[in-house]
């Protein structure tokens, strides 16, 4: 009997992901239970594939997790309410670019959906402002 090595894919146990200095690639890191590691260099269109794949992943899974619990996703109602293209966040992460002073982050949706954004300062001042005028007042101090 031949000793073939192992082809099955781990558990994804940790997964990093850096940004050139330049900002022209990334590198991704995969790394499974075993401490095994993959490791590759992707520029903007190849890490916007890879996002995009992992959003068509999650919509799937959410799919087959409405499915196997008995419900239909109700995707209808929510894209009659939304305009076109807009995704129902969920969550968000923000940081300072220490670089150019821009504000680098992601809106995620219910879906899994991943949405970058960069914003200048003015441009995040404006949306906080905007944010904060068009939201209802929920209590008092």
């Amino acid at each position: 009997m031949e000793d073939r090595p192992n082809t099955t894919p781990g558990t994804l146990a940790k997964f990093h992901l850096g940004l050139a200095a330049d900002g022209s690639s990334c590198a991704l890191v995969f790394i499974d239970e075993e401490q095994n590691s993959i490791a590759c260099i992707a520029g903007f269109a190849d890490l916007e594939g890879f996002i995009t794949s992992l959003t068509q992943a999650a919509r799937e899974m959410a799919r087959r997790r409405a499915a196997a619990d008995g419900a239909q996703p109700d995707e209808g109602e929510a894209v009659s309410r939304l305009p076109a293209g807009a995704i129902d966040v969920a969550s968000t992460n923000f940081q300072l670019c220490d670089e150019d002073g821009t504000i680098l982050g992601s809106l995620v949706g219910d879906g899994g959906q991943v949405v970058g954004i960069r914003l200048k300062p003015h441009v995040a001042n404006e949306m906080t402002r905007n944010m904060l005028l068009s939201a209802r007042v929920i209590g008092t101090c």
